[in-house]
C-alpha cells in the first residue's frame, strides 16, 4: 500500500468516517465473495462474477495490491467482465442509498 492511498484514507476516515466503513465494508465483500487466484483459469462465468464485484476488487487492487482481473482467461471472460464492470459501477455508487418515503 503506497504512502498517498494510506494518506487519502486517513484523511476520508477523519471526515467521513461512515464512507471508509463502507469501503472496508465493500473490501471484506469482495475478498470473502471474489478473490481473484492468479493461478487458475476463468471462463465466461467468472467473468460476469468480477465485473460484478468490479469496484470492490478495484478498491482492494488500490489498498492492498491483488488483481482486480484475472491473468488467465478466454475472451468470454474479458467479454462478459467488462460488460458486467460497467453496469456495475453505477449501480455501486448510484444504487441502494435512495430513502424512500411511503
Amino acid at each position: 500500500m503506497g504512502w498517498g492511498i494510506i494518506i487519502i484514507l486517513i484523511i476520508v476516515g477523519l471526515i467521513f468516517p461512515r464512507v471508509l466503513i463502507t469501503v472496508l465494508i465493500y473490501c471484506l465483500a469482495g475478498w470473502l465473495l471474489c478473490d481473484i487466484d492468479t493461478a487458475d483459469h476463468y471462463t465466461w462465468y467468472s467473468g460476469i462474477w468480477h465485473g460484478l464485484f468490479f469496484v470492490c476488487n478495484y478498491l482492494r487492487h488500490l489498498i492492498w495490491d491483488v488483481p482486480y482481473k484475472a491473468v488467465d482467461y478466454t475472451t468470454a471472460y474479458n467479454v462478459f467482465y467488462w460488460i458486467f464492470s460497467i453496469l456495475s459501477i453505477p449501480g455501486f455508487f448510484l444504487g441502494g442509498t435512495g430513502r424512500r418515503a411511503y
